[in-house]
């Protein structure tokens, strides 16, 4: 992937030409005669997992074994104590761009980026650059799970099903064990999967997919499983979007983290959205460059577990601080 310095006005200036450029002469992923409407309303299902077990094996966790867990995973535990606005959720949907990919709320344009999500999860040890590839082949979950878990294979085998067409296992299935391990190390672990598996990729309700080993096997590498969960986020937006309705499955604490405003008329807040009204969660982040582009694809490629999309960061560059930029998305698809 590639990124460039944009708060420089040389780079500033060649970067929205090289874009301009682009699209004046490709055009973009938008099929001919493609209009984006709005919907009056939704019936998306927002409906999260119980985290409140969870929590409870967070608090039980000694000094060291948070230091240990903050170490290992970054910030994820505090996505636990995030109180969603269902309601927020169903209208931010309603103005959700699948052409795009991004939220457009009173002319403006609006997409959480990887730098805001890796800042929000503060992840540690990744690599700049390294992110999130589906391996060749798969893992051992079976072995996976009855390290983490303290048990045999045998007994990792027997909690194995197939729920919505995936390979899971239930939460309840291990959530004494995270609860009362001796081991504050492997506790860690265990409360660390449970989390990847209900709140950052919550597949199906009740039960973690398997898949997420496949980003756990890639911590060793200094991998940021971050794109990961941005993409299933744009992909259940897209879904929710295209069906109008149907059960939202992207992270709904980091989405709702990355974009507050203070409301209860939701949707009439979003369609009048001032300057004034934005919080950005991050206020801090002041980088000075962001990834625009992917190889050879003059936009960024995302990587999920359960499937890919494309989307152009430019056209959220302001985000950054930057001017804003028509987005060259031909070949995104």
């Amino acid at each position: 992937m590639d990124g460039r310095l944009l708060h420089q006005e040389g780079e500033n200036r060649d970067v929205r030409l090289w874009s301009e450029i682009n699209q004046s002469q490709n055009g973009d992923s938008l099929p001919d005669g493609y209009i984006s409407r709005y919907v009056e309303s939704t019936c998306v299902n927002v409906r999260q997992n119980y985290v409140e077990e969870l929590r409870q094996v967070w608090e039980s966790l000694d000094t060291e074994g948070r230091q240990f867990f903050f170490k290992t995973y970054g910030d994820i535990a505090h996505l636990l104590y995030v109180q969603v606005d269902e309601t927020m959720l169903q209208a931010l949907i309603q103005f959700w761009n699948p052409g795009y990919c991004c939220f457009t709320l009173n002319g403006k344009d609006l997409m959480p980026t990887v730098e805001e999500y890796s800042e929000l999860l503060r992840i540690p040890n990744v690599m700049e650059g390294k992110v999130y590839t589906k391996p060749d082949g798969a893992c051992n979950r079976f072995v996976a799970l009855s390290q983490l878990a303290g048990r045999s294979t045998q007994w990792a085998g027997k909690l194995f099903s197939k729920k919505g067409g995936s390979l899971c296992f239930p939460w309840y299935s291990i959530a004494e064990i995270a609860r009362t391990y001796p081991d504050k190390y492997k506790k860690a672990h265990l409360l660390a999967v449970a989390i990847y598996g209900l709140v950052l990729f919550p597949r199906t309700l009740g039960y973690i997919d398997v898949a997420i080993f496949e980003v756990f096997n890639q911590f060793k590498y200094n991998i940021s499983p971050v794109p990961a969960i941005l993409a299933e986020t744009f992909l259940s937006l897209n879904a929710c979007r295209q069906l109008e309705g149907g059960r939202f499955r992207g992270c709904a604490p980091l989405l709702y983290a990355w974009d507050e405003v203070n409301s209860t008329k939701w949707v009439e807040a979003f369609r009048n959205l001032q300057d004034q009204d934005l919080v950005w969660r991050v206020p801090w982040l002041r980088c000075r460059k962001f990834l625009y582009r992917c190889y050879d694809h003059d936009w960024l490629m995302l990587l999920g577990l359960w499937g890919a999309i494309g989307c152009a960061p430019l056209l959220v560059s302001r985000q950054f601080g930057s001017r804003q930029f028509v987005p060259y998305t031909a070949g995104q698809g």
